[in-house]
C-alpha cells in the first residue's frame, strides 16, 4: 500500500456569485476530491460560491483579494500552499491567473490557468501584458473555454502565452436535462420564453423586456422568465423599466433557482439577448434540454453549430422577431424535442470530458463515475 499522500489542488477564483466560470471551479473542485486528491478552495468572500462549497464539503478559506495588486492576499496565498503542502495551481479569470500564477512562480508549483470570456484579455485592461506575461511564464497550460478565444489568446502575440493555450469548452451534466417531461402547450396558452443568467450589464435584458413588449404589440401572448441574481441596482432598473412599457405583469423574475431542469420544462423557447459571450453553461443546458434557441448574434454562434441555433440579424427586438417567425414556421413545437441537440452536447460538451481535459494537465486521468 503506497504512503504516497494525495496531491493538494488549490483552486482560486476571485468571484463569489453564480455563473458558469463559478460552476466550472466548483465542478472540478468535487471532482478532484472524488478522485481522492485534497481539493482546498479560496474565495474572495461570502456569497453563492461559499454556500455550494460547504454542500460540497469542500475546505475553504475567504481572503479579500481586493485591489490592483493585494500584497497581503498573495502573502495569505503563501501560507495555505506551504502549510497545505499544495501540489498543484487552478485558477479561474484574470485576477486569479495573474496570483496564481506569482505564487507557482515563487512555489515552483505548477499551474494550469483558465479564461473564461474574452474580457479576460480586453485591450482596455490596465498592465495587460505584464499580467498576460506572469501567465504565460507559470502555467503548465492555459485553458480557453471557446475556440474563439484560444485564437484571440494566440494573436495577441506572446509566443509562451499560445504554445500553452488549449481549448476545454465548458461541460454540463446532460442526463437531468435529456428527460424532461415535454411542456404542453394548448394554442390558447402564452408562448413563454426563458432568460438564465444574473441580470448584469452584458446579458442586455432590456432588449428581452423591449421584444416581450414587441410581442405583446403583435398579438402574440407571451410570458418571459428571468432566473439568476435579481437584487442588484441593475435588476430593479429593469423591473421599472417593464413597469413603463406595462408588461412587468408578463415577466417573471425569479431569481436565484437550484432546479435547472425544472426551469427548462416550464418554457418553450430559450432566449440569449446578449450583447457578447463567451460559452455560457445555459446555451449548453438548453441544448441538453432540447429547447429551440432564440439569440442575437453575441458570439455563441461561434461556440454552437449554428443550425442548431435561432439567430437574429441584428440586437432589435424585430429582427429578433424576425427570426423567431422563422422559427415558428419550421415547427419548432416538433423539433424541440429531437435528440440532434442532446448527442451534439454529450459528444462535445459533457461534464466527464471537461474533467478529463483538466485532468490530463493535473497527470491523472478521470475515472468513469
Amino acid at each position: 500500500m503506497s504512503n504516497t499522500p494525495p496531491k493538494t489542488i488549490l483552486h482560486l477564483i476571485d468571484t463569489t456569485g453564480p455563473g458558469g466560470a463559478e460552476t466550472v471551479f466548483l465542478t472540478l473542485a468535487k471532482a478532484c476530491t472524488e478522485q481522492g486528491m485534497r481539493s482546498i478552495a479560496v474565495i474572495r468572500g461570502p456569497g453563492w460560491v461559499e454556500n455550494q462549497l460547504k454542500k460540497l464539503g469542500i475546505e475553504y478559506h475567504i481572503i479579500n483579494s481586493k485591489g490592483s495588486f493585494n500584497w497581503r492576499y498573495l502573502r495569505a496565498l503563501l501560507n495555505i500552499a506551504k502549510t497545505e503542502n499544495v501540489t498543484l495551481i487552478q485558477s479561474h479569470l484574470l485576477g486569479s491567473n495573474v496570483y496564481g500564477g506569482v505564487l507557482g512562480l515563487l512555489l515552483r508549483i505548477p499551474v494550469v490557468a483558465t479564461f473564461h470570456g474574452h474580457v479576460d484579455i480586453s485591450p482596455n485592461e490596465r498592465l495587460r501584458t505584464v499580467k498576460l506575461g506572469i501567465i504565460a511564464l507559470a502555467a503548465r497550460r492555459v485553458v480557453a473555454v471557446t475556440r474563439d478565444l484560444a485564437e484571440e489568446i494566440k494573436a495577441l502575440g506572446n509566443k509562451r502565452l499560445a504554445r500553452k493555450t488549449v481549448v476545454i469548452p465548458n461541460g454540463i451534466n446532460t442526463e437531468a436535462l435529456e428527460h424532461l417531461t415535454p411542456r404542453a402547450r394548448r394554442s390558447e396558452d402564452p408562448l413563454v420564453l426563458g432568460c438564465l443568467g444574473n441580470v448584469r450589464t452584458a446579458k442586455n435584458y432590456k432588449l428581452a423586456v423591449d421584444f416581450t413588449q414587441y410581442l405583446h404589440e403583435q398579438g402574440i401572448k407571451v410570458e418571459l422568465n428571468i432566473a439568476g441574481d435579481n437584487t442588484n441596482q441593475l435588476a430593479q432598473e429593469l423591473i421599472q423599466y417593464a413597469e413603463t412599457l406595462d408588461v412587468v405583469e408578463n415577466i417573471h423574475f425569479l431569481g436565484f433557482i437550484d432546479n435547472i431542469a425544472r426551469f427548462f420544462e416550464q418554457i418553450d423557447v430559450f432566449l440569449m439577448t446578449s450583447s457578447s459571450e463567451g460559452h455560457p453553461l445555459a446555451i449548453t443546458q438548453a441544448l441538453a434540454a432540447g429547447k429551440p434557441i432564440l439569440t442575437t448574434p453575441n458570439g455563441v454562434e461561434k461556440v454552437i453549430l449554428p443550425e442548431l441555433l435561432n439567430v437574429s440579424e441584428a440586437h432589435s427586438a424585430e429582427s429578433l422577431y424576425i427570426a423567431m417567425q422563422t422559427m415558428l414556421e419550421s415547427g419548432f413545437e416538433q423539433a424541440a424535442g429531437e435528440n440532434e441537440k442532446q448527442s451534439y452536447v454529450r459528444k462535445h460538451f459533457s461534464l466527464q470530458a471537461m474533467i478529463s481535459g483538466y485532468f490530463s494537465f493535473y497527470d491523472l486521468k478521470a475515472e468513469p463515475t
